[in-house]
């Protein structure tokens, strides 16, 4: 019997994998990674270098999380709702801080869409009505591999049967030539910028009829923008870097609607990083950067700040690798703190952890839900059934506490 899997390698959560005979199809090559290597560099549970049983692992987490004064519970962007709902009501439960990678990712676009700043849109109607898109400040062909391909430039949709050949219009901003750019030709248009709030003003002056920096650009785009019921921005990290004050930005694409529909999609973060944001809102109003103790959210309760002013002493990390990603001035901070790990592999923060946990590979050995880069909920059908998933560690601890 065929069946078809969702992949958690991107906020694409594509859903058509198919595993044929041992062979991986449709999948990008990250896909196929997830899904052909998932046996590989698996963690061991470990207790200060020692290999110990999973049980033993998780009441060291549980009484070393009992010992401490300042918790911070980091990451879950990897794993399901469900396991990051009990993650919350842990961190709420030690009176702990809570973020994840969006706070230096793409939370504050989430948490415009979520307060109903910007207006936003399906993966599915973008693929079906949408005519000009603009990938601004992002570059889907690493990031998001297929994402082009089933959503937005190539394919016919119901409204688009003509693709990228004619019923479409691809926009590319960036401050240089990516690989997206150069796909930027026949109903396209690159735009290279320097400033992306130059772009953002030239917008604001073409609406009203003004001279701007970008004013041919713009009215091109403007123009087109009007012949269709729907228009979309994928925004990416480029653009959030390249924001001065995302207030403005917010501004912009509600006078573009004065003129014609345009939406906002962001591109390009962890498979379930939206799920994490959305979960959070629901719970406290805010999407990362909360201390549950003071009851609010700010840049100080970031997980980087923490580390960096050494606000914290114990640490929870969750499906991400703090030791990889972070600066080296940032990460080295958790050599002097506790930490403990809740991981499927032995990744780098895992390796100089008091505490690990290993746990399923959401997606591959365990199920759930996952919220896509458009707010779509997408469920989680696992190829084989692993008992020790997230669910179950962050269960286990809370019950221990």
């Amino acid at each position: 019997m065929k069946m078809s899997f969702v992949c958690p390698g991107c906020s694409c959560l594509c859903d058509d994998i198919e595993i044929v005979d041992g062979k991986i199809l449709h999948a990008c090559r990250r896909g196929e990674e997830i899904f052909g290597k998932y046996k590989e560099n698996r963690a061991k549970p470990m207790v200060k270098g020692k290999e110990v049983d999973v049980d033993s692992a998780i009441e060291e987490a549980t009484e070393a999380l009992k010992d401490s004064e300042n918790i911070a519970i980091y990451g879950m962007d990897t794993t399901t709702v469900e396991a990051q709902q009990h993650g919350i009501e842990l961190a709420e439960k030690l009176n702990a801080y809570i973020d994840d990678n969006s706070s230096f990712c793409l939370g504050e676009f989430v948490e415009a869409i979520l307060r109903k700043e910007l207006p936003t849109t399906t993966l599915e109607d973008v693929r079906d009505r949408a005519y000009v898109m603009v990938y601004w400040g992002a570059n889907p062909f690493h990031s998001l591999s297929r994402h082009m391909s089933r959503y937005s430039y190539y394919p016919r949709g119901a409204k688009r049967p003509r693709g990228y050949e004619e019923d479409r219009f691809l926009v590319v901003v960036d401050v240089r030539r990516s690989e997206t750019s150069k796909l930027a030709k026949k109903n396209a248009m690159f735009i290279q910028v320097s400033d992306d709030d130059e772009l953002v003003d030239s917008f604001f002056k073409v609406v009203d009829g003004k001279a701007a920096k970008y004013a041919k650009e713009a009215g091109i785009i403007l123009n087109g923008m009007k012949k269709s019921d729907l228009n979309v921005i994928f925004g990416g990290l480029g653009l959030k870097y390249g924001l001065k004050d995302l207030g403005k930005f917010v501004e912009m694409v509600k006078k573009l609607n004065e003129v014609a529909p345009v939406y906002f999609i962001p591109a390009g973060f962890h498979g379930n990083m939206r799920g994490f944001n959305e979960t959070l809102f629901e719970k406290v109003g805010y999407v990362n950067k909360y201390s549950f103790r003071d009851g609010k959210s700010g840049g100080e309760f970031a997980f980087t700040e923490l580390l960096k002013n050494e606000k914290i002493d114990t640490a929870l990390i969750v499906g991400t690798d703090p030791v990889y990603s972070l600066p080296f001035e940032v990460s080295s901070k958790l050599g002097k703190i506790k930490t403990i790990v809740v991981d499927p592999r032995m990744s780098f923060t895992a390796r100089i952890a008091d505490v690990v946990i290993p746990s399923a590979v959401s997606g591959v050995e365990a199920g759930g839900t996952m919220v896509r880069s458009d707010g779509v909920r997408v469920k989680l059908e696992p190829l084989e059934e692993r008992e020790v998933n997230d669910v179950y560690i962050l269960n286990k601890i809370k019950e221990g506490l």
